[in-house]
């Protein structure tokens, strides 16, 4: 329907126009009628952000009204898919579909996959995520919502589409602004001047290439196919972990029992095995969460040898995150492990992801289930060890197992308070058939829940 105003315009070129002026006119006023319950996507913007020193892209979506979002990660080719309810095309000069020159962006295309969805697709040449999305109150033109996508490997990309798939569209709108937010207009380009037109038909390829060059967008680099574990050997340097009854300290026994499984899991061939550490060196909790996102990789096992109170306590217990301990034991042990940041006084640079924002926490929810799963398959292999599964799978608050997306473990390999625990322990021919368990078992868990290689 047109307003008044729009009816009178359309009539006033009726009237003063030839008969072809008036059918042109006609077209014209149609095409510009809009829904008046439509919103509409007015502008976009590309821009860069720089996560842990890493580059990520940034995207601004425009629209004349707070927009109702619904993301989804797709692979092959890998896209963001984003719709929008009740939104229209509203972007002057600027087609549906073209080309995008900042990487991991390679193209866009707008449309209509069903009535009421307005649908907004970036392809990428990487398996990128979002890792952030907030909104920005109007400011000299429409409402705003902001996506920061980086490449942070492809279980990172599996995880957040998961949880993408299950999530509730996103109402963006009324936000506060925080200081990171107002720096988007500053650290964002118009898309346009990223964009050229759609590949035109082969008779017109090389003219076209040549007025319309297309920016050369960065390859990224081509990754081994193979699995990535990240091994954290708990403790180090002036954090000796536990003391055993033998004098035995828990810090050797971790890097002793990461080296041996980083060199059984390398041996598979199907894994590159990172070492968090590879000497006696001290490193905080969340410094080890960032190496292992630093290198994307697939799953991420810290290994520590407990110390209880009674003598009489053994076996290996398996941990995974949660925000609700198992029980007093597991509460308590997270508080002690949790406490070894103190050594090395407080560490106020890093970013928390129990402080992040909603999309985080969402992708923390999907890949503590993804921990559960590989929780599940360590028990499965460890029956017949000392102690074998009685301790089972257990979780509380533990500050290593944050990172928001790579299922993460933790495992008490035995008590150094227990004689028969720490003399196990020290020998080469245990800590031997802990890592082929261990081996095994990621190996299971990656060939049923992991990304393809």
């Amino acid at each position: 329907m047109l307003d008044k105003g729009q009816t009178l315009t359309c009539l006033t070129s009726f009237l003063s126009a030839s008969l072809l002026g008036m059918l042109v006119a006609a077209q014209l006023c149609m095409a510009g009628a809009v829904n008046p319950a439509e919103n509409g996507l007015t502008a976009l913007r590309l821009g860069s952000v720089s996560v842990d020193g890493r580059p990520a892209l940034r995207l601004v979506v425009e629209t004349r009204t707070p927009a109702t979002v619904k993301m989804l990660l797709l692979s092959a080719p890998y896209r963001l898919v984003i719709d929008m309810r009740d939104v229209a095309w509203q972007v002057e000069s600027l087609p549906k579909k073209g080309r995008l020159d900042r990487s991991p962006a390679t193209a866009f295309r707008f449309g209509k996959p069903e009535p009421g969805i307005g649908r907004l697709v970036i392809e990428m040449d990487s398996p990128a995520a979002p890792f952030r999305a907030f909104a920005l109150p109007p400011n000299k033109g429409g409402h705003r919502f902001v996506i920061d996508m980086a490449d942070n490997g492809r279980t990172a990309f599996q995880v957040a589409a998961a949880a993408l798939r299950d999530s509730k569209p996103i109402q963006f709108g009324g936000a506060e602004v925080t200081n990171d937010q107002r720096a988007v207009g500053a650290e964002t380009k118009m898309v346009a001047s990223a964009i050229t037109p759609p590949i035109p038909k082969p008779k017109q390829a090389k003219q076209a290439l040549a007025v319309t060059p297309v920016a050369a967008v960065p390859k990224p680099q081509k990754r081994p196919n193979r699995w990535v574990v990240f091994i954290d050997a708990g403790h180090g340097g002036k954090d000796p972990g536990a003391i055993g009854r033998a004098g035995t300290k828990e810090k050797d026994i971790t890097l002793a029992a990461a080296i041996e499984l980083a060199r059984q899991l390398e041996g598979s061939g199907q894994i590159r095995a990172v070492l968090s550490r590879k000497d006696d060196r001290y490193l905080k909790l969340r410094q080890r969460i960032k190496l292992a996102r630093a290198q994307n990789a697939d799953l991420f096992v810290s290994l520590h040898a407990d110390s209880a109170v009674s003598k009489s306590a053994r076996g290996i217990s398996v941990f995974t995150l949660s925000d609700t301990a198992s029980d007093e034991e597991a509460a308590a042990l997270a508080r002690k492990e949790n406490k070894a940041d103190l050594i090395g006084g407080p560490d106020l640079g890093v970013e928390d992801p129990e402080a992040a924002n909603e999309l985080l926490r969402m992708f923390q929810r999907e890949s503590m289930n993804q921990s559960t799963h590989f929780a599940r398959k360590i028990l499965q292999e460890i029956k017949n060890m000392p102690g074998g599964d009685e301790r089972g799978h257990r979780f509380a608050g533990f500050a290593v197992l944050k990172a928001p997306d790579m299922p993460s473990v933790l495992v008490e390999m035995g008590f150094l308070s227990n004689r028969e625990d720490e003399a196990n322990l020290n020998r080469k021919s245990y800590q031997r058939k802990l890592a082929g368990r261990l081996t095994g078992a990621i190996l299971r868990y990656l060939e049923e829940f992991g990304p393809e290689i």
